[in-house]
């Protein structure tokens, strides 16, 4: 059983490189733009985490997606949100962007900034998570999967403290997701976190 769930643990990770591999070099020559870019490389990873979980033949509660536990995974989840909008609150003067006057573009930016969300959890607390999970345990499950949380936002944050950062809110999501056996809750709040803090506030 030890061998399958290292070959399937393997698979995960071809799952989360395998498309960075072609996005990187189209991105880097202006083939693809930070928005047409991440719609491709978290369609494929919803796709693909899906697709792969079907025909492991497992089914999708062993990622998360569930019912069951959605109240506690949302609620803990809404709390780190409140908890990082309190601190930037204090430590930055936190204003609405200027584009946050345009509805059609707040939808817009709301519907990227959720199926990112939702690619990201599908994948990293979803796939990455219980995946390792059962083959190594829940430490290198969370290690593994914070990790590779944080190197994906190397793009977008990079300073060491902003990679922390995100790095920090990854663990605290992926310990939601453990101990709850839910990713809907921790996707609909990185949704909001990602809306929040990547376009409708500035500071």
């Amino acid at each position: 059983m030890s061998r399958e769930e290292q070959r399937e643990s393997l698979e995960v990770l071809l799952v989360f490189f395998v498309p960075l591999v072609f996005a990187v070099p189209l991105y880097m020559f202006g083939y693809l733009t930070e928005v047409s870019g991440n719609f491709v490389l978290y369609t494929i990873y919803i796709t693909c985490s899906i697709l792969l979980t079907i025909r492991k033949g497992r089914p999708l509660e062993e990622i998360g997606l569930t019912r069951k536990g959605l109240l506690p995974s949302l609620l803990n989840s809404v709390a780190l949100v409140i908890a990082a909008f309190v601190t930037r609150f204090i430590a930055a003067d936190l204003k609405l962007a200027p584009e946050a006057s345009s509805w059609p573009t707040v939808v817009y930016i709301f519907f990227f900034w959720s199926l990112s969300g939702f690619g990201q959890e599908i994948l990293f607390r979803g796939l990455i998570l219980f995946t390792f999970n059962r083959w190594k345990g829940w430490k290198i499950a969370l290690l593994v999967s914070t990790i590779l949380f944080g190197l994906i936002h190397l793009q977008r944050y990079l300073s060491v403290s902003g990679i922390f950062l995100v790095s920090i809110v990854g663990l605290c999501w992926g310990w939601i997701a453990l101990k709850t056996k839910n990713i809907v809750g921790t996707s609909i709040a990185h949704s909001l976190y990602n809306f929040l803090f990547a376009f409708l506030l500035t500071s």
